[in-house]
């Protein structure tokens, strides 16, 4: 018989990417909540070994396994010739908008932005760190953008509350001067 543990490293390993949920582990193996943290932190215990190229990332109510950031360069090597992702300033600019103010329509990023966003929303879709997430109740029903998983993970936070704090007068100040006035080049 299988033990819980490696069942529960399996359900982890296979979950990809996407992560698996605390109460979805909690559901398929049949444990309570103090169970599966007991479970947990023996599977961190293991994975802090020298010898294992793993580690347990964990974000919004997830948790998936990745390998350690001691193996970036040599993975980076490996997969050198696939795209990865990489954010342009005005895709950066426009993320940090979309995470600040999300749920925000594409016609609000352009009007804090000062010009218009469509291309660069469109690369943030593709690359799966934005989603759509309804339609805005006005005229139009525009929709409603915010950021997703991928892109917790890919700044290396849990939860959107890790984001820094913003300093209101700083963004007040921008405002009153015009906003930015960068292209969109995407």
């Amino acid at each position: 018989m299988v033990s819980k543990l490696a069942q529960l490293e399996s359900l982890i390993y296979i979950s990809g990417e996407d992560g698996i949920t605390y109460d979805n582990l909690s559901t398929l193996l049949k444990l309570s909540t103090s169970e599966l943290e007991t479970l947990m932190n023996q599977l961190k215990e293991s994975f802090e070994h020298e010898d294992s190229p793993f580690t347990l990332m964990e974000y919004s109510d997830k948790v998936q396994i990745a390998t350690k950031e001691e193996l970036n360069d040599l993975i980076k090597g490996y997969l050198q010739s696939d795209e990865s992702i990489s954010l342009t300033q005005t895709a950066l600019e426009t993320l940090t908008i979309i995470a600040y103010n999300q749920p925000i329509t594409r016609v609000e990023v352009d009007d804090i932005r000062g010009v218009n966003s469509s291309k660069t929303v469109q690369r943030l879709l593709r690359q799966s760190l934005i989603a759509t997430s309804g339609y805005k109740k006005v005229p139009g029903h525009p929709k409603l953008y915010t950021t997703t998983d991928n892109f917790l993970k890919l700044f290396g936070i849990k939860s959107l509350n890790e984001l820094p704090k913003i300093d209101n007068e700083i963004l007040l100040q921008e405002e009153e001067n015009g906003g930015t006035t960068t292209e969109d080049n995407g």
